[in-house]
Parts: structure tokens; sequence; C-alpha cells
């Protein structure tokens, strides 16, 4: 391509980076006259470092609201919690935990036999 003294162009190349890429990501783009009076300036690189990031949340339910001990009464509670391992951003941490809490209701269910032991009395 042919470009007029002063005028510039510009080139948008688009990539998918792999999530399990680490280090730097250099781009580098060269140019080339044959006339060019400073060739030493006819590439540039942009490099950038890495950042993993993972965007981790977490649910935890059993699906009822209550709980039926065997003789207790309040609240019982069960936390679930994730994190990013070392290296790794999560930009939204605050959905990493989550509780599920029920309702202790105590039942009791009670029956009673009597017998003396016999079928007739005299």
């Amino acid at each position: 391509m042919n470009l007029p003294a002063g005028a510039s162009v510009t080139y948008t190349a688009s990539c998918a980076v792999s999530a399990a890429a680490t280090g730097t990501l250099s781009n580098t783009a060269t140019v080339a006259f044959a006339g060019d009076p400073n060739p030493a300036d006819n590439t540039a690189t942009d490099s950038d470092t890495l950042a993993p990031t993972a965007d981790l949340s977490v649910t935890k339910t059993d699906g009822v609201a209550t709980a039926i001990p065997g003789d207790a009464s309040g609240t019982v509670s069960n936390t679930a919690t994730v994190a990013a391992p070392g290296g790794v951003t999560d930009p939204s941490p605050g959905n990493n935990s989550a509780t599920d809490t029920d309702t202790l209701t105590p039942q009791a269910d009670l029956a009673i036999t009597k017998t003396d032991g016999v079928t007739t009395a005299v």
C-alpha cells in the first residue's frame, strides 16, 4: 500500500487468548521501504502482562426451609466458600460464599401400647 507523506493507517487484529496462558503477550509490527533513510524505527512491539482472572461464584441449598431434629431447636447453617488460586484475580469476590440455613422444628411421633399379657380374664 502506498501512503502519502505524513499519512497513517490503522490495522486492527483480534485474537483469542487461552485462559491457561501466562507470562507476557507480545505483538510486533514491521514496515519496510527501500528508500527509508532511518530503517531502525520501522519495528514496534506492544507487550502486555497476562493477569489471569476468574469470576467464581457458589450457590448452596438443600431445597428445604426447615429441618426436623431429633431433640434440638433453633437453626442449622451450612456454608460453602470458593477462592481463586494464587495469581488469579476474581473481579467479583462478593459472590464467593453461600450459606443455606434451615429452621429446626422439633417434632415427636409418640405411640403407646398397653397389655397385661393375657387375652381373657376370669
